[in-house]
């Protein structure tokens, strides 16, 4: 089964226009990267070589996942460094 299905296209698309809540930004990043053994680098990757949602959608993206990452990391004393 492909990793890329029309379900995570919609999700990287609201990703990256700022659509989605914390919890939906998570649970799709676990679904469709980390179990995968993905990482935000791939995100990016994604959103860079197989759409055409621009740097704005890029620097989105990227920025709201590493704050919700950053939040849950604090919530557990954690600090990840991206």
């Amino acid at each position: 089964m492909s990793r890329i299905n029309a379900d995570m296209k919609i999700w990287l698309f609201d990703l990256a226009h700022g659509n989605l809540n914390d919890s939906t930004v998570l649970s799709g990043f676990v679904k469709y990267y980390v179990l995968h053994d993905m990482n935000v680098h791939d995100v990016v990757r994604d959103i860079v070589f197989n759409t055409s949602y621009g740097d704005e959608g890029v620097v989105r993206a990227r920025e709201t996942l590493v704050s919700i990452l950053n939040k849950l990391s604090l919530a557990q004393n954690i600090e990840i460094l991206l």
